[in-house]
């Protein structure tokens, strides 16, 4: 196999192995399965939730996590409109996604929201994880409690 191929490959496959990561994220998070959540973290990673809640590393990224489980009855989110910048052969790339979020208050309210993701992404070991994850809110509509089923 001659090298463009190969570096073909190379792009589908981290293209693929990066959209499981953003669809990792949201499953992890929103089904409290902290294992997973932080299998899809760079060792160093960086999860910027609001322009001054920012936490470097996997034990601070969980205990944020940790404080939205605690905060919220229920999380779901949704990833879309994923875009991604692969350079071939290297070990970094770049992506955004648009995330719809809904969550239940504690006291029974929804919230339901939409964003930016704007990653950074790196290659540990031969695997992609993200290196860095910024969230940018666009706008939250809030409800009273609702019986959904």
């Amino acid at each position: 196999m001659d090298a463009d191929a190969r570096a073909a490959i190379d792009q589908l496959l981290s293209e693929s192995e990066i959209t499981r990561l953003v669809h990792e994220y949201c499953h992890g998070v929103d089904k409290r399965d902290a294992e997973r959540f932080l299998s899809v973290w760079a060792a160093d990673g960086v999860w910027q939730v609001g322009p001054d809640e920012v936490f470097r590393g996997h034990d601070a990224i969980l205990a944020a996590a940790q404080r939205q489980w605690d905060a919220f009855g229920q999380m779901h989110h949704w990833s879309a409109n994923l875009v991604l910048d692969v350079e071939p052969g290297e070990d970094r790339a770049t992506g955004e996604s648009d995330v719809d979020v809904t969550v239940e208050m504690t006291d029974g309210r929804w919230v339901r929201g939409g964003g930016t993701y704007k990653d950074t992404y790196v290659r540990e070991h031969g695997r992609w994880k993200i290196a860095r994850r910024e969230a940018v809110a666009h706008f939250h509509l809030y409800g009273e409690s609702a019986d959904i089923r």
